[in-house]
């Protein structure tokens, strides 16, 4: 049975509070990112080479820009739980327990150099009414997150959508 969309709009648009990531950017991550992703760029690890860039100094791949902000596994962070957790806690509750991702976009607006601290925000940006999918009843629910540095310029729009659904009543 469909959530009441009432419900469901309560959390669409509502920012979370600015979440600052443990770790700034440093050439030592950026380094196990290249050589993870095998990734030659000389912007990203030849000195010489970034100082004679537009940006005059190492920057850090834009696609690792989430590295930064990654909680801690342990201790575990205590915190106001995010728009995204509160949807998602209700979809579970509601039944929409399963959840699988089903689509991620970044935009890069700044770059990430050495000692920069980046920090997010997150909102549920949007919800698609109750659909019928192979899966089972559920609702397509993307979020954005909006990346920024200490000086407070968007690095990365990043939206990321999933797929909350009830298994149970499929089987």
């Amino acid at each position: 049975m469909a959530i009441a969309e009432a419900k469901i709009q309560e959390h669409v648009g509502v920012v979370s509070e600015r979440i600052e990531g443990p770790d700034a950017v440093c050439k030592q991550m950026i380094r196990h990112w290249c050589e993870v992703m095998q990734d030659a760029n000389p912007l990203y690890s030849d000195e010489e080479y970034a100082k004679s860039s537009k940006y005059g100094e190492i920057i850090a791949p834009p696609m690792q820009v989430q590295v930064y902000t990654m909680s801690p596994l342990w201790p575990a962070e205590e915190r106001e739980p995010s728009p995204m957790e509160r949807l998602v806690a209700l979809l579970d509750q509601e039944g929409y327990s399963s959840i699988v991702a089903t689509e991620q976009g970044q935009e890069y607006f700044a770059p990430m150099k050495v000692g920069d601290v980046i920090s997010y925000t997150i909102s549920v940006h949007k919800v698609s009414p109750e659909k019928m999918t192979v899966r089972g009843p559920g609702y397509f629910v993307t979020f954005l997150y909006t990346f920024m540095n200490q000086r407070d310029e968007v690095v990365c729009k990043q939206t990321f959508t999933i797929l909350a659904y009830n298994s149970i009543s499929n089987e």
